[in-house]
Order: structure tokens, then sequence, then C-alpha cells
């Protein structure tokens, strides 16, 4: 049956990724997270290098600069399919997420 399908109960991809940007608006002390998953994800081999770089290298930038940290967010917050395969390898599990809805 269709209504039992995850993907019908599945958060939107761009809301939750919204969410993402505005949790690490407003706490942005939550990158090291980031970077501790990051660390130990090489450490362990556990997932291809390219999108570990990648997410290194814009949180670096993030941490860096206010022009850096908008940089992230709004590549975050962006409804972009062409990121998803950076997207799909986040580093950002675990963090407490803020609703974006207005509700």
């Amino acid at each position: 049956m269709l209504s039992e399908d995850f993907h019908f109960r599945r958060e939107d991809r761009t809301v939750l990724w919204q969410r993402i940007a505005a949790h690490i608006q407003a706490h942005p002390g939550d990158l090291s997270i980031a970077m501790e998953n990051l660390d130990r994800w090489q450490a362990l081999g556990r997932v291809h290098p390219g999108p570990i770089h990648d997410w290194r290298a814009r949180i670096l930038a993030a941490q860096q600069s206010p022009e850096g940290m908008r940089a992230l967010l709004e590549f975050m917050a962006a409804p972009n399919h062409d990121s998803e395969p950076i997207k799909s390898c986040s580093p950002f599990v675990g963090l407490p997420l803020v609703d974006v809805s207005g509700a």
C-alpha cells in the first residue's frame, strides 16, 4: 500500500537542509560536531574522501569568515539537486534542529 511507503513520511530534503542551516546559524559552534564526524569518518575510512574534503573546506571557510559562513548556509538551504551527492554525506548527524516552518 502506498501510504505505508516511508518516502511519503520522510521529511522533504530541502526543508531538512533549511533546518540544519538554521541550527548552524543559531549555533555556529556546532560546526565542531560536524568536523569531529568528518575526522572520525576519515580515520575509519568509512566514506569516500571526496565529500569529506568538500565539507571540510566549506566548514573551515565558515569558521574563518562571515562570507564563508554565508556561503555555507546558502549552500545548505538551497533547493539544488546538483548538491545532493555531497549533501547525502552529511556530517551534521546528531544536531538538534529548529523548526523553520513558522508553525
